[in-house]
C-alpha cells in the first residue's frame, strides 16, 4: 500500500461491487427476462463479471444479437424488473460492517459515487440501512458527466465538506480508479468486487489494494 501525500479525512464508495453486493438481484431479474423470451439462463458467476459495466452490457450478455432500439427496450424491461426485486438478496458486503460502524462512531464523512441512475439508487438506499447516513450520493445522472470524469467526485467531496485530496475513493472498476485520480483523490481497488473478465487489477494505478471487505474495515479503523 502506498502512503498518500495528504491525510485521509473521508471515504467515498462505488456502490455496486464495492459497498453493496447487488449481483444476485441483477441475476434474478435478467433470468426472468431470459425465461420470458425463451433464452438460456445466465449463470450468476458469469453475470457478476459484467455488473459494473451497466445494464446494457448485462442484457447483451443474455441477448447478444440485440442492437439499437430493440436492445434499449430490453434493457429498460430488465431494469424495471430489477427495480421491482431490488432487495431480494442485496446487502452490505460481509466484512464491511466494522468499517461502517467506525465511520459512524467517529463521525467521519462518507458518501457514494456511482454510475447507477438515481431512480434505482434511491430505491436501493431506501431499503439498505447503514450505521450513519451518507453525506453525499452522486448518481450517474446527477450531472451531465459521470465517472471517470472528475466532476462527480469533486461534487461528492464538496458535499462531504472536504478537499478532494483528503478523500479515499474505493471501487472495483478501472473507471473508478481513473475517476479518483482525475479528482486528485487517494484510490483503492476492491478486488472482491465485480472485476471485468481478464481484468488485471494489480496493473491499475491505485494507492491501495483490498482483497476482502474486511481489509477495508481494518484500514478504516486504523486510519480514521
Amino acid at each position: 500500500m502506498t502512503p498518500t501525500r495528504f491525510p485521509l479525512k473521508g471515504v467515498l464508495f462505488d456502490l455496486d461491487g464495492t459497498l453493496l453486493d447487488t449481483s444476485l438481484d441483477f441475476t434474478y431479474a435478467l433470468n426472468q427476462i431470459c425465461a420470458k423470451f425463451d433464452q438460456p439462463r445466465i449463470r450468476y458467476q458469469d453475470l457478476r463479471k459484467t455488473v459494473s459495466q451497466g445494464g446494457t452490457a448485462m442484457v447483451q450478455q443474455a441477448f447478444p444479437n440485440l442492437t439499437g432500439e430493440a436492445l434499449e427496450q430490453r434493457r429498460q424491461e430488465f431494469l424495471d424488473l430489477y427495480f421491482e426485486h431490488i432487495d431480494r438478496h442485496t446487502r452490505l458486503f460481509p466484512g464491511l460492517e466494522g468499517g461502517m460502524e467506525h465511520l459512524a462512531s467517529k463521525q467521519i464523512p462518507w458518501g457514494i459515487v456511482t454510475n447507477k441512475p438515481t431512480w434505482l439508487t434511491e430505491k436501493l438506499l431506501s431499503i439498505v440501512h447503514f450505521p450513519s447516513r451518507p453525506l453525499t450520493v452522486i448518481c450517474g445522472d446527477t450531472l451531465k458527466v459521470r465517472k471517470p470524469h472528475a466532476e462527480p467526485m469533486l461534487l461528492a467531496a464538496q458535499q462531504c465538506g472536504l478537499p478532494s485530496q483528503n478523500c479515499l475513493y474505493l471501487g472495483d472498476h478501472p473507471r473508478d480508479i481513473e475517476a479518483g485520480i482525475n479528482a486528485k483523490m487517494a484510490t483503492g481497488v476492491a478486488y472482491y468486487g465485480y472485476l471485468p473478465e481478464n481484468a488485471d487489477a494489480s496493473a491499475w494505478p491505485a494507492d491501495f489494494e483490498f482483497h476482502t471487505p474486511y481489509e477495508i474495515s481494518q484500514f478504516i479503523q486504523s486510519t480514521f
